[in-house]
């Protein structure tokens, strides 16, 4: 699986989404938390008509006769926009022809600020939000800086969520009219559903237009003390209660069982089943225990059907013994391909005995590594943090994950356990013609006495096995 430069937790819909999600995944709760809160780009729409089925089977654009229909509809026709120009998701954009828009209409108005959920597409994998929030003046614009999702009575939703901050607020009617648009996208946990109604709270704060260029600026420059800025402005909360017609996507989840077996360099790998629904299929992957090496994911792999076309990985999760893998991609649910394998060459993987990496940290030393790659730039203190500045040089020139390195427990020489500041790691990247040149991973530990030396594990490494290898799902 793969991304370009910056990453974390879970957001948006573009060609670089795989790797950001893949290591957002840390153990089911930990998250690889990027400069910009992992503001992936992910924009998708809606529709009104089942009408244009046929069409879809030639076409992953929104239709002109489906875009007018939803420019007819209050508050949902500015995304149809949105949809055609920055979504790549093809699953997601089949689905907006396909009758699978929901409208909303729900809104909350705080600090002359009106957020309104206008709409969603769902089904029991996925949940694409579309918003909007009226400004205040035309001159500022938001950043969404927090996202939560409960049902009705409260209960967290186990789910991730992902949202994007930067494009969507380049957009013109910011200045023109004060509005401002973007998608939340959420992914459900496997096994887990939504209910008929589900509680979304929004937190946006206050950023002026022209400091939209300095998001990513600050990021590649790699600038600890800016990650852990103290920041005053709580934001505006706002509050909306989301219904959603579950009779809208209720049965349509199709399983398909595999259960194929692959030798990799020796290293056995089954793909037992995929799980299809309208948004999103899921792709359970089983590493064996016995195996010499522990496998991190795959780095290539997509869906192909018969007419060719590639169907891309867009998250993932890692089971807690990390012997199993759900591995998840773009639906071609209602394009229904007559047939559709999984495809790939290579896989991320390193030897059991080497995912151990031991620092000195109050000599800066790097004691020991799997291999050349990893090296320890520096240690500063920031505020009442530890900065680990670890540099990744020699990947393969199609890898192009953001890799989140270590679990978030350490040991120290007595043996005692720590817990990193996982909310503060960063990965940054540097790019030519050729591929990834190098990378910069930064995290955040206690600025305290530890017993020295300390181990940390690997949680992801670029180290690969290769085998091409074609599997038929159906």
């Amino acid at each position: 699986m793969s991304n370009p430069t910056e990453y974390e937790i879970a957001c948006g819909l573009d060609d670089r989404i795989e790797a950001a999600i893949t290591d957002g995944i840390r153990r089911g709760q930990m998250e690889t938390t990027r400069r910009s809160k992992q503001r992936r780009r992910r924009f998708t729409g809606v529709i009104l008509t089942t009408v244009l089925l046929f069409t879809c089977m030639f076409t992953i654009k929104v239709s002109p006769v489906f875009a007018a229909m939803v420019r007819e509809i209050p508050g949902l026709n500015k995304f149809v926009d949105l949809i055609n120009n920055n979504t790549s998701d093809k699953g997601i954009q089949l689905a907006l022809d396909n009758d699978f828009i929901q409208p909303v209409g729900v809104s909350d108005e705080h600090n002359g600020m009106k957020f309104t959920v206008q709409g969603i597409i769902a089904d029991d994998s996925r949940m694409v939000v579309f918003y909007d929030i009226q400004l205040p003046d035309k001159d500022s614009s938001v950043e969404l800086d927090d996202v939560s999702l409960t049902d009705t009575s409260g209960k967290k939703i186990l789910a991730s969520l992902s949202y994007n901050n930067s494009d969507e607020r380049k957009q013109e009617d910011i200045r023109e009219f004060g509005i401002q648009r973007g998608t939340i996208v959420v992914e459900i946990t496997q096994g887990k559903s939504l209910p008929s109604a589900v509680l979304l709270k929004v937190v946006f704060k206050k950023s002026p237009l022209s400091n939209l260029d300095n998001v990513k600026r600050d990021m590649f420059a790699g600038d600890g003390e800016n990650l852990i800025t103290k920041d005053n402005d709580r934001g505006t909360e706002f509050n909306v209660t989301i219904p959603i017609d579950r009779e809208k996507f209720e049965g349509l989840q199709k399983e398909y069982i595999i259960g194929e077996t692959i030798q990799i360099e020796g290293q056995s790998i089954t793909f037992d089943k995929a799980v299809v629904s309208p948004l999103r299929i899921s792709l359970y992957v089983d590493y064996d225990k016995e195996n010499s090496k522990q496998i991190f994911g795959p780095g290539d792999i997509q869906l192909i059907d018969d007419q060719g076309t590639a169907w891309k990985s867009i998250s993932g999760s890692m089971g807690s013994l990390k012997d199993r893998q759900i591995l998840n991609f773009e639906s071609p649910y209602f394009k229904v391909p007559k047939t559709l394998t999984i495809e790939g060459s290579w896989f991320r993987a390193l030897n059991k005995d080497q995912m151990s990496v031991i620092i000195d940290t109050e000599k800066g030393q790097l004691l020991k590594t799997p291999d050349e790659k990893l090296d320890l730039q520096g240690i500063e203190i920031i505020d009442k943090y530890l900065q680990l500045d670890f540099s990744l040089k020699g990947l393969d020139p199609a890898d192009y994950m953001g890799y989140s390195l270590f679990e978030g427990e350490f040991t120290d020489a007595d043996g005692n356990k720590h817990q990193r500041e996982n909310l503060k790691e960063s990965t940054t990247s540097r790019f030519s013609d050729s591929g990834p040149i190098e990378q910069h991973n930064l995290q955040y530990m206690d600025n305290k006495t530890y017993k020295q030396p300390l181990t940390f594990t690997i949680f992801n490494y670029p180290a690969y096995i290769r085998e091409r290898y074609k599997i038929r799902i159906k």
